[in-house]
Parts: C-alpha cells; sequence; structure tokens
C-alpha cells in the first residue's frame, strides 16, 4: 500500500480520490423517469433533457417508452453516451432540469 502525501490531495477541494473510483468503463447509460399529466407534458420534459445531452454528445442515443401512471404518465427514457465522461457532464448539467 502506498501512502498518500498532501501533495496528492486536490487543492480546489481538500479530499482525495482515485480516477478509477469515479470514472468506471462502460458506465454510459442513463435512465430518467420523465413523468407528465399528458405525454405531451411529458414529452416536452424530455427534451429540455436531451437537448442537454446533446450538448455533452451530439451522438447521443435515446430511447423512451410510456406508460401510464396513477396522476398521468410516466416516459421512461434511455440515454447512451458514447463514454463515462460525457454521461457524468451530463449529470451534473441536468440536475437543474425540473
Amino acid at each position: 500500500m502506498v501512502m498518500k502525501t498532501n501533495d496528492d490531495i486536490c487543492e480546489a477541494c481538500g479530499v482525495l480520490a482515485e480516477v478509477g473510483t469515479i470514472i468506471k468503463d462502460g458506465d454510459d447509460v442513463v435512465v430518467i423517469p420523465v413523468e407528465g399529466d399528458n405525454e405531451a407534458d411529458a414529452r416536452a420534459r424530455q427534451e429540455r433533457y436531451i437537448e442537454i445531452a446533446k450538448q455533452a454528445c451530439a451522438d447521443v442515443q435515446v430511447n423512451s417508452e410510456l406508460q401510464q401512471a396513477a396522476e398521468g404518465v410516466v416516459l421512461n427514457t434511455t440515454l447512451k453516451f458514447t463514454c463515462t465522461a460525457e454521461k457524468m457532464i451530463f449529470e451534473m448539467r441536468a440536475r437543474s432540469v425540473r
């Protein structure tokens, strides 16, 4: 086991992490349940996610499945990115979507 020194600690955040524990090869798919009162509402909300996904990866693959819910619909949206880093960029940017 190698001991880490203070020089190994991230100056920006004061934490120590190995890149491989954060970015895992093959972790490039996000599934988002987009809820809405009706299909048009859910698709409008889905478009916001797709727009952000395309900013991270122009070649993102989008699939969706519409399901009826107790109070409207759920549009299960699957986004497949070309790499894990693009997925992570999307996840950070998509936090603002409501």
